[in-house]
């Protein structure tokens, strides 16, 4: 290169510098889920399967009140409100159970533990009734009396002291529903209840006031 060749590269001004941008990234327009027929179909089925599922799961475990035994009861008896409790059991396998929609009125066939439920035939059925407590002095029951016992209801009146007490039956195949020796009277007395139709109530109530009550056991009579 010549000298003036080199003197006129130092004189000529720089190039300028161009300065290019990078391009902006490209963006794909994303299609909003709601308006995709793929998930909505899905979420149909979805829904679908649940309810049919929970109705088929609800339709299986159909229940109804049976009774259940609370305490052992003995063939012959009339299981009371106190010897029983309403429980659910399978629809499946209830037809052969006692219902829990009302008192038993007829006595047991056989022995039913504590926890059994209450096998068929016995007869449900509901009854107007009322119960009745009678105070009970000691030794004038039997001592192992217990609900489900029938018994017959003696007063002895003690209005004349100078006769000799003459004791007279009040009811007869009287049931026995509860017993409670917990709280006794300022005699020793233990309340025993008893159930009886509503005509015989005045009867008993009766009786209570104007002697001493006396309970005997009666025997069981099956159909």
């Amino acid at each position: 290169m010549s000298p003036a060749t080199a003197i006129f590269e130092r004189l000529r001004p720089p190039a300028p510098h161009v300065i290019i941008d990078a391009s902006p990234p490209a963006t794909r327009r994303r299609r909003s889920w709601w308006r995709d027929g793929r998930v909505i179909a899905g979420v149909g089925i979805l829904v679908i399967c649940t309810v049919v599922g929970g109705r088929l799961l609800a339709g299986s475990d159909e229940s109804v009140e049976v009774w259940q035994a609370t305490r052992d009861l003995a063939a012959g008896s009339i299981p009371s409100a106190t010897d029983l409790q309403a429980v659910l059991a399978p629809q499946s396998v209830a037809g052969a159970y006692a219902a829990a929609q009302g008192p038993v009125t007829t006595p047991l066939t056989r022995p039913v533990l504590a926890g059994e439920f209450l096998p068929l035939p016995v007869e449900v059925t509901a009854v107007d009734a009322r119960w009745v407590t009678l105070p009970v002095e000691p030794l004038h029951a039997p001592s192992d009396l217990a609900p489900g016992d029938v018994i017959d209801v003696w007063s002895t009146s003690d209005v004349d002291l100078a006769a000799v007490p003459r004791p007279r039956l009040v009811l007869d195949s009287v049931l026995v529903t509860d017993v409670t020796v917990d709280s006794l009277g300022i005699g020793g007395e233990y309340g025993v209840t008893v159930e009886v139709p509503p005509s015989d109530a005045e009867t008993l109530v009766t009786a209570v006031r104007s002697g001493v009550i006396d309970l005997v056991r009666a025997p069981v009579i099956t159909p």
